[in-house]
């Protein structure tokens, strides 16, 4: 049985109507965190992986950078919205090797004004995911919230495209 780690962004919480929609697919752990508060988080949520045998990682702005290196150091498949991979000045992948994530789906928003979407190309151009297969998809109409219509078309792509290489 999957089990997925859905992470948060900054200022948010575990949203019952996102987990309501991964449910059909995988079990969901979701733990609200509060980042300003715990600068552990990173290693909060690499022991509920290991605790609780994470299979899959989804997440959003800070959430989704977390998920991002999360992803990378345990070699999980992740699917990330509005990942704030490009604006973090800490660099985890100093201790995290490169290429561990098997299936990366990054869904940009075109106007998102907080983590805007050239700072996340900028980042992968010069990070190596030659191992990885990986996605990237910018919505036009969508900005860093993650309305649930999207949200959902995103979840059951990532499970069907698991589900396919799972076969």
């Amino acid at each position: 049985m999957m089990k997925t780690l859905y992470i948060h962004g900054l200022d948010s919480s575990p949203k019952p109507e996102k987990i309501r929609i991964i449910e059909p697919y995988s079990n969901v752990s979701a733990l609200h965190l509060d980042y300003k508060n715990q600068p552990d988080s990173f290693e909060i949520l690499s022991a509920l992986i290991q605790k609780e045998a994470i299979t899959h990682i989804i997440g959003s702005s800070l959430g989704g950078y977390l998920g991002f290196w999360l992803g990378e150091k345990y070699g999980l498949p992740v699917l990330l919205f509005n990942p704030a991979i490009g604006m973090q000045n800490k660099e985890l992948n100093i201790f995290i090797k490169q290429g561990q994530c098997p299936y990366r789906i990054i869904v940009l928003g075109a106007k998102d004004d907080r983590v805007p979407p050239n700072m996340t190309y900028d980042f992968l151009k010069k990070y190596d995911h030659n191992h990885t297969t990986q996605r990237i998809v910018e919505c036009n109409k969508l900005g860093h919230q993650i309305d649930l219509q999207t949200f959902e078309e995103f979840v059951v792509s990532f499970y069907a495209t698991q589900n396919l290489i799972n076969v």
